[in-house]
């Protein structure tokens, strides 16, 4: 008998292919009448050498971001409307897991295009790279320039479509080596740390942490650094001190000094016996 294969979110990223998506638009609201103007499809597996797609989208209303992306109400006169372009990129991301940076963006407009166009994209696993960036590397700037220059990713046109998926494709793979070195990382794993924690979330950690607290336990995380956010995150055990919903004030044993944490970047592991 065939064994069942395991649940899509328990396979290991690095085995499955990766489709990164990257949207221009005439601005930053499709409920206030924003429109896609560019898209463009980044498709392959790890090692592989992508595929690549990208088209202008004749968008029916005037440009307003000329200036971002340098795409003119000329250059969209006579290209195809987003409905004519949908079958193609079905085609395109079918078994691959979409990533995009600042997902809900992007993934947000394209909904509301396929609505427009009484469509619908079958439904695929979603990586936000942002989010996965801010959890994984923990560092201020998560813009994708500033990724891009971080991991030498060259982008030869920024806020165009085709350059921005092909960055984004290649930061994904940095950004899970930078989670999980040894390439265990499950899209499930990738996704929950691509997501902000919810304010359930918050409080379990929260109330895991105060725990150790009131025990006098130490307790052991993952914990990103700000000074090599390329390298994997560091395992500190701490003794807790002090504990808000944003920071944690603790003893940190590998520095042998008091530290405060933020709390959105710490992942705790497991809690040590007195």
């Amino acid at each position: 008998m065939t064994p069942n294969p395991p649940p899509l979110e328990d396979r290991l990223l690095r085995e499955l292919p990766l489709a990164a998506i990257d949207l221009e638009t005439t601005g930053l609201s499709p409920q206030r009448g924003d429109r896609v103007i560019e898209m463009a499809v980044v498709v392959g597996r790890r090692g592989e050498t992508p595929r690549s797609w990208s088209s202008l989208v004749n968008p029916e209303r005037p440009v307003a971001a000329t200036h971002i992306h340098g795409i003119t109400d000329s250059m969209l006169a006579n290209q195809p409307r987003f409905a004519d372009l949908v079958p193609r990129l079905t085609a395109l991301v079918e078994g691959a897991v979409i990533v995009a940076h600042n997902a809900p963006f992007d993934m947000g407009f394209l909904a509301h295009e396929c609505a427009a166009a009484g469509l619908q994209l079958p439904p695929r696993p979603v990586l936000d790279t942002l989010g996965l960036a801010r959890r994984v590397l923990g560092f201020g700037d998560h813009r994708l320039s500033s990724l891009c220059t971080r991991f030498h990713l060259q982008r030869e046109r920024a806020h165009r479509a085709l350059d921005d998926a092909l960055a984004t494709w290649h930061l994904a793979w940095h950004l899970a080596d930078a989670a999980d070195p040894e390439g265990g990382l499950s899209l499930g794993s990738a996704q929950l740390l691509s997501r902000r924690r919810t304010e359930g979330e918050v409080s379990a950690v929260v109330a895991r942490l105060n725990a150790a607290r009131a025990r006098g336990t130490p307790i052991v995380v993952d914990y990103p650094s700000v000074l090599t956010p390329d390298e994997p995150p560091t395992r500190r055990t701490l003794t807790i001190q002090r504990v808000s919903r944003s920071r944690v004030r603790a003893f940190c044993h590998l520095r042998a000094a008091d530290r405060t944490f933020r709390l959105d970047r710490l992942r705790i592991v497991e809690d040590l016996p007195c």
